[in-house]
């Protein structure tokens, strides 16, 4: 009687293990097959969730804490944080949204991987409490909005036919292309030849007006990472999305990370006759490229946001130190190894960059150009402004750029009246908060496990300790629902692996330098 019993309740137990298994396959193959067009996963950040990888790094994340309005929340402490994400199956598109608690005002921003060669983010506004505090005028129009101080526009469509001067306007997270011109520009009558140290991607700005554009980039592959290095030379418009012209450099042949360096090799860009105005350069590739000289007829020359002083290692036993400027509201310094620990001059004031890969911040209260000296160079310097080599390459052509620093204060006092922008505030419930985007899939890149990458970046979260607390992320995989029409199609899309994406060159994107395991 026992025996048959036991035999009845292993029987029980196989056919609960099988119902189990066969329940999760059902549900992951409806998850796959999707009829009404989108599935949507959730990660409340503390253990994996289904299709959402964990978040990375962890320590960015503080421990969980109980809040009394929003229940569980898990305080953000530095940023970006990453969230690697593999759909079931093909989709067309896929939706952020972060619910989250902010109580100190913290800027937020979404973001998702769109460069395999630079590892550039496409980022979206999501919470700026500057924006939503001021009590202006506001104008949208499609997905720009333009906010006021003394309303004088009717349409976005009017205030491009009739921009203000630049020194009135600012911009966030939005593209202008209110011209700049110069009354006193006087081209170059030959070609200038740079000597410089400068590591991976880099975004330049020109200006043109009665001459051609010509920039001879002399690079070396330093081969320290695995992997080919092309680079791609692509020029804009300023504030265009397609390129006027573009050149590519391929990979040496050398894919090993043996630290082999390459001999010099030009890349090149032209434009014979361009239309007056400013042009954008873009410098794609990946940190094993070093720029070692610039050769341009064109006067002007500045770096927007960022500038990489590259190391002499494999090049050159001569390290002097190197002066560059800088005009924006604050400065993010890294050293990048520990071999390069140094102690930076800021207007004359020393950064000391004591950690590797720490980010040292100091904001800056002149007005104008601030000097930055390097003994080292390997170091990393980012701004919400622009970088120049020397005081004569700088000029500005581009509007105020509303970051983390930036205070009303700051707008009255630089006599800011229009601010320009995409951003669109978050929905709120209570003390809860619920940000949103949505990206393209076939827009983004993938990382080397075939997996998306998301980032909630707060640059400024780091100052305001526990100030952001997290609740939850949705990721939701939208495409058309399921018809009898495009059954066949969607099935066959289901067992084909996804189409390798074509590195894209992504003019207005954002680097972290960081790979996050």
């Amino acid at each position: 009687m026992k025996k048959l019993n036991w035999q009845i309740y292993a029987l029980a137990l196989r056919v609960a293990a099988v119902a189990v298994v066969g329940g999760l396959l059902a549900f992951l193959a409806y998850q796959a097959v999707a009829p009404e067009g989108s599935v949507s996963a959730t990660s409340y950040l503390i253990k994996p969730a289904p299709f959402v990888s964990e978040p990375k790094p962890s320590e960015r994340l503080a421990v969980p804490v109980d809040d009394q309005l929003a229940g569980t929340v898990r305080p953000l402490v530095d940023s970006p944080l990453y969230l690697d994400v593999t759909p079931p199956s093909s989709f067309d598109s896929i939706t952020e949204t972060v619910r989250y608690v902010n109580k100190g005002g913290t800027l937020l921003e979404l973001g998702a991987l769109a460069s395999s060669i630079d590892d550039q983010f496409e980022l979206r506004p999501a919470d700026n409490r500057l924006l939503d505090s001021l009590q202006w005028n506001r104008v949208a129009s499609g997905q720009l909005t333009l906010l006021e101080r003394n309303h004088r526009y009717a349409s976005i469509d009017e205030f491009f036919s009739d921009p203000p001067d630049l020194s009135h306007l600012a911009v966030y997270r939005a593209k202008t292309d209110v011209p700049y011109r110069p009354a006193d520009h006087q081209p170059l009558t030959q070609v200038r030849e740079i000597e410089v140290s400068l590591r991976g991607r880099h975004r330049l700005l020109t200006y043109v007006q009665g001459e051609p554009l010509n920039f001879s980039f002399q690079v070396q592959d330093m081969n320290r990472q695995e992997g080919a290095d092309p680079v791609i030379v692509s020029v804009y418009k300023l504030g265009e999305k397609e390129p006027f012209t573009r050149s590519i450099l391929e990979d040496d042949g050398n894919t090993k990370d043996d630290q082999r360096s390459s001999k010099l090799r030009t890349v090149a860009v032209s434009v014979t006759d361009p239309a007056a105005g400013t042009y954008q350069i873009e410098f794609t590739a990946s940190n094993d490229i070093f720029i070692r000289r610039i050769m341009t007829s064109n006067r002007k020359l500045v770096f927007v946001e960022r500038i990489y002083l590259g190391d002499h290692v494999g090049y050159s036993d001569v390290v002097n130190p190197l002066t560059v400027y800088v005009d924006g509201q604050g400065l993010v310094a890294r050293a990048a190894h520990l071999e390069s620990l140094q102690t930076l001059s800021v207007d004359g004031r020393p950064l000391v960059l004591g950690e590797p890969q720490t980010r040292y911040i100091r904001r800056l209260s002149a007005v104008g150009l601030v000097p930055v000296t390097s003994p080292e160079r390997d170091a990393l310097l980012e701004s919400d402004g622009l970088f120049a080599l020397s005081q004569e390459d700088y000029f500005n052509p581009l509007p105020f750029t509303i970051n983390e620093f930036t205070t009303a204060p700051d707008l009255s006092a630089r006599g800011i009246d229009f601010i320009l922008t995409s951003y669109e505030p978050p929905e709120t419930d209570g003390a809860v908060s619920a940000a949103q985007a949505t990206f393209e899939v076939d827009k983004l890149a993938r990382t080397a496990d075939g997996a998306f990458r998301f980032a909630i970046l707060a640059p400024d979260v780091i100052v305001r300790q526990q100030d952001l607390g997290l609740i939850s992320v949705t990721f939701t995989f939208n495409r058309e629902p399921v018809t009898w029409r495009n059954a066949l199609a969607r099935l066959v899309r289901m067992f084909t692996g996804p189409a390798a994406a074509e590195p894209l060159v992504l003019p207005d994107g954002v680097s972290y330098e960081e790979s996050p395991q």
